[in-house]
């Protein structure tokens, strides 16, 4: 093989494509899967032309959309194609030159395969603790008050758990990272089932970047289209390492065709919410052992109070075409096990399949 130039760190990282789980139903990937969805997304996707395919993206009118829905500036405004693409820009802007990442685990994993793609040091901080797991976050403050300047991120509504911190308490942990130097991540991914957003924080937070992915409220998982919100100046130091071209032309259209139904979307997010909360129930009177962990998201997961039995329920369901996460490989979720929320009748379905594994 000819020689070529290359990190050498690149080749210790594990690259895998993602699986095709379309013959199955995918409770693991939290995409937005409701009927009222698919109805709207029929509606505006029937309203794309030719010219939304066939011309570069244009980003204007979206973007002032969504700064005049979250009141603030055009110019702390950034879209991205999806939150992936996100993390790499703000690993190879901020992370890479400060030399660390501080995580709140668990933690998406690509902020780890992003550092380690970049020889990037990574401190991950314990984020959960007991049976059922509860958040902390003593650790995290911890490492800010005690570390060099650092990009820090944190996930709420938390994943896998689900869990939401008041928005008070991440306030408080942005004004500790300011205060020592660090750049606060703050990844709301799961914020439209809760209705919790940080952007509101930003007026006074100027070390403060808050990440919302359009693909779990909005069921563009397969647009790939993400929302950067920041300081004019910090979202203006970004934008030289996020190309306009990364983000397609159908995927804003999309996006800007869904934002004039927020409403639609805002209901749908709730019947999700209500959904989860019906399956909840149920799975709770036929396993009166286990404990549902509060969720602010498209999912819930379940402290079965046995390790092990998330990976077994995982590996049951799966014979019967249903992917779910088991999470007993995740710090602090041993014995748990997370679903992601579809239509009721399938919910239904699992709730029925769950009653009749004898393990359970």
């Amino acid at each position: 093989m000819t020689a070529f130039p290359a990190k050498p760190a690149a080749f210790a990282v594990d690259w895998r494509p993602r699986g095709d789980t379309r013959s199955l139903l995918n409770l693991k990937s939290c995409e937005l899967q409701h009927p009222a969805a698919d109805q709207l997304l029929t509606e505006v996707i029937a309203g794309l032309s030719a010219r939304d395919i066939w011309q570069y993206p244009y980003q204007g009118e979206l973007v002032c959309t969504l700064s005049r829905s979250a009141q603030v500036s055009a110019e702390s405004v950034l879209l991205t194609a999806g939150s992936s693409s996100a993390i790499a820009m703000i690993v190879d802007a901020l992370a890479e030159p400060a030399g660390r990442l501080l995580l709140q685990e668990p933690a998406f994993d690509v902020w780890l395969y992003h550092a380690a793609l970049r020889g990037v040091s990574t401190v991950r901080c314990t984020g959960l603790t007991g049976t059922p797991p509860a958040v902390i976050t003593h650790d995290f403050a911890d490492a800010l008050r005690t570390g060099p300047p650092s990009v820090a991120v944190i996930t709420n509504p938390g994943n896998p758990a689900g869990i939401v911190l008041p928005a008070a308490h991440i306030a408080q942990l942005a004004e500790l990272a300011a205060a020592h130097g660090h750049v606060l991540v703050v990844d709301e991914c799961y914020g439209a089932f809760s209705g919790l957003t940080h952007v509101p924080l930003l007026g006074r937070l100027p070390n403060l970047i808050v990440v919302r992915s359009l693909s779990k409220g909005w069921a563009l998982a397969g647009a790939r289209l993400a929302v950067v919100y920041g300081s004019a100046e910090l979202i203006g130091y970004l934008r030289r390492f996020a190309s306009d071209a990364a983000v397609s032309a159908p995927a804003v259209a999309l996006a800007h065709a869904l934002a004039a139904r927020a409403g639609e979307l805002a209901a749908i997010c709730a019947d999700v919410a209500a959904i989860r909360e019906e399956f909840t129930a149920a799975v709770l009177r036929d396993h009166l052992q286990w404990t549902a962990l509060p969720s602010g998201t498209n999912f819930v997961t379940f402290s079965t109070g046995v390790p092990g039995t998330g990976t077994r329920i995982q590996s049951a369901l799966m014979k019967d075409g249903i992917r779910i996460r088991g999470l007993d490989d995740v710090a602090g979720l041993a014995g748990c096990v997370r679903f992601s929320i579809a239509h009721r009748d399938q919910m239904q379905r699992v709730t029925d399949l769950l009653r009749k594994l004898s393990f359970c």
